[in-house]
């Protein structure tokens, strides 16, 4: 231990400098990990970031340090940079709670019998993805939503239950950019004072600030934001923002979140027709990946394109929650990920305890396909929060079915295959006897056959996630 302390003593700074670069150092062991920390501490040098549920360290290094030798120690598991990450808003404007009534009132969706909430306080996302219709059966009470974003900053229509700051640690996780807030308000705004509703308006929102007032931030942030969300049992993670590198750092952390039975929604990105791939960390299996929708139903110019995505939301021209007060109108995959993240928040209430992949093959059986549209720009459809809920809250009745899940053919390499999950957080009884499995067959025989052939296996799609992406 001696040895890895002096050779990470030769290429640590303690203070950040024009010519170091941010690493991420990730230790295979608690005891590794607390020796090592210790004996930097000693020597003056207090790492960037310290993760301990993780292992990990963040750490100013020379661009030119001799790594090669530490990775080779037996007590670290892996370096990698320290990647940049970046919220997916594509444009801001300001919308008044009067414009918002009248862009609201262009499409007229009849509401469902016994609903109180005057359509006209509603954006048109909300509308369109039927979620007020679900609101008689619930509206999301209970749910933990996090929203790891720029911040949340106060607002009369946003319950804000908890947070933390990631960038400055002890710092408020207020919002000084925008775009968390503005997520927040689509997710879940209360709709209190004849002001704007969410998608899932009773749900309880978590700020993680873990981007900049640039939308800017880094992997070690994201990692610590996530591990946040583990030990606070977030029910909903909202991850609105991209990459541009690969991290196996953030892909572990997501996949333990997955496995402790969270629901991990991310946008697709901004990077329009001319995508090579959708971005990190939508792209990753145990995530949630959602495109964006213009008021004509269909897949937003600015959306990207790729394998893997899941389902469509509305995600432009969106107004929502503004960190400044008032509303705000903005842009971009970002702004579709919460409507879906509110859908998902509301299935967990009618069905608590659904297991992550349950809920998704609910999501992607009761989506609605776009005409004109290819599977890599839509994944199975524009969402539909009022079949999902219902298809959810009828399979909590089944408790004659098994658990085992079987997933759509579209990802699955083009064959059912059960999956049996056990989560650290087991299931409640009534979710895991849910009907989902016995839907989810119909879904997989109803597959049509170009997509079929499309061949979206989640799986299949891991060799692109060493490839740079364009930005």
């Amino acid at each position: 231990m001696r040895n890895l302390t002096r050779m990470l003593q030769a290429v640590v700074h303690g203070k950040p400098a024009r010519h170091t670069v941010r690493k991420i150092i990730v230790l295979k062991d608690r005891k590794s990990f607390n020796v090592c920390v210790r004996e930097l501490k000693k020597q003056g040098i207090v790492p960037l970031k310290q993760v301990k549920s993780a292992f990990m360290l963040c750490c100013h290094v020379h661009p030119h340090a001799k790594l090669a030798e530490l990775m080779k120690h037996p007590s670290i598991r892996r370096i990698e940079n320290d990647a940049r990450v970046r919220a997916h808003a594509v444009g801001r404007g300001r919308c008044s709670s009067s414009t918002t009534r009248q862009r609201s009132s262009k499409r007229n969706h009849s509401t469902a019998k016994g609903q109180t909430a005057s359509m006209q306080q509603i954006p048109w996302g909300v509308k369109r993805i039927q979620a007020p219709k679900a609101w008689p059966e619930t509206r999301g009470k209970g749910i933990r939503i996090a929203i790891v974003d720029t911040g949340i900053s106060p607002h009369p229509d946003l319950r804000i239950s908890g947070g933390i700051n990631t960038i400055r640690p002890g710092a408020s996780y207020d919002d000084d950019n925008g775009h968390g807030t503005h997520v927040a308000g689509t997710a879940a705004a209360l709709g209190r004072g004849h002001l704007l509703y969410g998608t899932a308006p009773e749900a309880e929102l978590y700020a993680v600030k873990a981007l900049d007032e640039k939308g800017e931030g880094y992997v070690s942030d994201i990692v610590e934001g996530v591990e946040w969300c583990i030990r606070n049992r977030m029910d909903v993670i909202n991850l609105s923002l991209g990459l541009n590198g690969p991290s196996k750092m953030l892909r572990n952390t997501i996949r333990r979140a997955h496995r402790q039975g969270i629901v991990i929604v991310a946008s697709a990105g901004n990077n329009g027709k001319d995508a090579e791939a959708i971005d990190e960390p939508a792209i990753y299996p145990e995530v949630i990946a959602v495109a964006a929708t213009d008021r004509l139903d269909c897949i937003a110019s600015f959306s990207s394109r790729g394998l893997g995505i899941d389902v469509a939301a509305p995600g432009a021209d969106i107004c929502s929650t503004s960190y400044k007060g008032g509303f705000a109108e903005d842009s971009g995959t970002s702004m579709a990920a919460p409507h879906v993240s509110g859908t998902a928040g509301l299935m967990l209430a009618a069905c608590p305890g659904m297991l992550p992949e349950q809920l998704r093959c609910a999501l992607v059986h009761t989506s609605q396909r776009l005409s004109g549209e290819p599977v890599t720009a839509q994944g199975a459809g524009l969402i539909n929060t009022q079949k999902a809920v219902a298809y959810t809250a009828k399979a909590k009745h089944h408790a004659d079915e098994s658990a085992n899940l079987v997933l759509p053919v579209a990802f699955t390499a083009g064959r059912p295959v059960k999956k049996k999950l056990t989560p650290s957080r087991q299931p409640a009884p009534s979710a895991a006897a849910a009907g989902l499995p016995g839907a989810c067959r119909k879904a997989a025989t109803a597959v049509p056959s170009k997509q079929r052939s499309a061949n979206l296996s989640r799986n299949s799609i891991q060799h692109r996630l060493n490839k740079p992406r364009r930005r």
